[in-house]
């Protein structure tokens, strides 16, 4: 890559410096940390809804399928994982899910760094577009994702509770015609 590409990338793509956080996909024998994160870090949220969240009732099964698929991701601080999303590619639609970092871990910017490790993924996967999918009860979530470009799309009732579906789309990027002399 020539240096004006990577100062134009650089640009477009903020890369901030989360030394000391590593992310990297899931492998298969790592189901069961997946399962254990989303559990511990839904946890506090029940008090808040209605009902227990669709990421505390998923199977061993659906996560391994979403683990071979090349969906899920770790966030590793050292060698200890802090955290995990999902992340897809729809068409041109970027979707990422079940983003959950463990309580020791909170306050360190994983959160931030999963969600930009993500979307470097998807605008690399030439996604126009990013959703993801909050409660409308946990004001911090909403907050958290509006921090980060999200605007509100829409809100909708899923089983009894208010879903708020966020947005980002990516920005085109300028395109500069160089003169022929």
């Amino acid at each position: 890559m020539h240096v004006d590409e990577l100062a134009a990338f650089q640009v477009v793509h903020p890369i901030y410096n989360y030394a000391e956080v590593r992310i990297r996909r899931a492998n298969m024998n790592e189901v069961d940390i997946v399962r254990d994160i989303i559990q511990e870090a839904y946890k506090p949220i029940l008090k808040q809804l209605s009902r227990p969240p669709a990421a505390l009732q998923e199977g061993m099964d659906k996560i391994a399928r979403h683990i071979q698929m090349g969906n899920i991701y770790l966030a590793l601080v050292g060698d200890a994982v802090a955290g995990t999303m999902r992340v897809e590619l729809r068409g041109k639609l970027g979707v990422i899910s079940r983003v959950a970092v463990l309580e020791r871990f909170r306050g360190r910017r994983i959160g931030t760094a999963l969600m930009d490790y993500a979307e470097n993924l998807l605008s690399r996967s030439n996604a126009k577009s990013i959703e993801l999918e909050v409660y409308g009860a946990i004001d911090q979530q909403i907050d958290f994702y509006k921090k980060l470009g999200y605007e509100e799309k829409s809100r909708h009732e899923r089983a009894g509770e208010e879903i708020v579906v966020m947005e980002k789309d990516f920005e085109e990027e300028d395109v500069i015609v160089e003169d022929d002399y």
